[in-house]
């Protein structure tokens, strides 16, 4: 019976490296998230829910003291603003404001703002919407600023990274989602323990429960931008820019509803449970694979069992990780054309001796796994793979 030794030195060089790739991965995480997140509510949210919060502000009558597009500059470059002084009276007292909507700081395109400065000359009357709680705010335009339409998405794309990445660099998400922070080194075993029943590397629930999180999510932002648009058009003075802009973030939230029903029909398909003689082969057995069928498979027209191998390498391209997988064994162990008439068999699966065992570590994987294919016409198509542990060649 052969075993792996490592030395002392060796094991602590590993817990090493990978608490320092926990923290990278966490303190990566964290970064994304909290700067997402911060620009998020100060460029995004914060206009949004204080234009919302507006509809019950009061028409006052105003004077345009100044009018003119701000200019900014900085390492990135030139940024503008629309910066409009007006005067105005609430409650008997003259008040004074500098802020034309809830836009928070300035951003490239000048004609856009020249556009708005022009609307108040200099002298004009003017209306605007005075805040009844503080009469000392007040805004010439209460629409959500168009910039809160970009921020919000993209914010919340930082922020998802973030999330992910901690989550990943934790365990907490599936391991085909991990992302390469949470380092590990498997051993593999040596022996064998006897048959085995093979588990799905992903479950229909688990799919469903991802699709309509991811749903929920993006339809819930969108509805936000979806509520004011309507209620534009009701009023009579529909926001056409809102509307070209809005259509293609409709049609991703329709097709992200639509993938929960795909989700939830594909739980309806039959499964197969495949069922090892050997739970863990080495390269070169012959070893019996009996599959059967939990639900007849009147409606499936082609079914397929294959053994497939597959090898990932992780490596740096610059100042990014990159990871790159390829297929060195690709078997069809099983093809029926009408399944139908057969719901349970047996195959003989053979390892090839002249390839890899399974390997697991920080830059390198090498993985082996049954693929079960099935076509289901004008339905969800069945497709589900077992990831099998092969072991290396005994030493005698």
């Amino acid at each position: 019976m052969a075993t792996f030794s490592i030395n002392k030195h060796s094991n602590s060089s590993h817990r090493l490296g990978k608490a320092s790739g926990k923290a990278i991965g966490l303190l990566f995480g964290c970064v994304f998230f909290a700067m997402g997140a911060l620009f998020c509510w100060l460029m995004g949210l914060s206009p949004l829910l204080k234009s919302l919060d507006s509809n019950e502000w009061l028409q006052v009558s105003c004077v345009i003291d100044s009018s003119e597009v701000g200019s900014h500059r900085d390492s990135d470059g030139t940024s503008y603003s629309v910066d409009i002084c007006f005067s105005y009276s609430a409650r008997g007292i003259s008040y004074q404001s500098d802020s034309y909507d809830f836009a928070a700081g300035s951003s490239s395109g000048r004609s856009a703002k020249a556009a708005i400065v022009a609307r108040y000359p200099v002298g004009s009357q003017q209306d605007c919407w005075v805040n009844p709680q503080d009469p000392s705010q007040a805004v010439l335009s209460r629409d959500i600023p168009r910039s809160v339409y970009f921020v919000i998405p993209f914010c919340s794309v930082f922020m998802i990274i973030g999330i992910s990445v901690m989550l990943g660099t934790l365990g907490w998400l599936p391991k085909q989602w991990n992302l390469g922070f949470n380092s590990r080194h498997k051993r593999v075993s040596t022996e064998a323990t006897g048959t085995q029943q093979l588990k799905s590397s992903s479950t229909g629930i688990g799919k469903v429960i991802g699709v309509t999180v991811a749903a929920c999510f993006w339809n819930g932002i969108v509805s936000v931008f979806l509520i004011q648009l309507v209620n534009s058009h009701r009023s009579g003075h529909p926001d056409w820019f809102l509307t070209l802009f809005l259509i293609p973030f409709v049609l991703i939230g329709i097709a992200l509803i639509l993938a929960i029903f795909h989700s939830l029909l594909a739980l309806a398909n039959p499964k197969l449970e495949l069922r090892l003689s050997e739970s863990s082969p080495a390269l070169g057995d012959r070893v019996q694979l009996e599959w059967s069928a939990t639900k007849p498979l009147t409606k499936v027209r082609h079914l397929k069992i294959s053994l497939q191998g597959e090898e990932a390498a992780t490596y740096r391209r610059g100042t990014n990780s990159a990871t790159d997988h390829s297929s060195f064994h690709h078997d069809i162990l099983l093809e029926l054309d009408q399944p139908a008439t057969q719901q349970r068999g047996t195959l003989e699966l053979c390892i090839p001796i002249d390839s890899m065992h399974s390997f697991d570590c920080a830059n390198n994987k090498i993985t082996w796994r049954l693929c079960v294919d099935g076509e289901i016409p004008r339905f969800p198509d069945i497709k589900n793979s077992y990831p099998i542990t092969v072991r290396a060649i005994p030493l005698s």
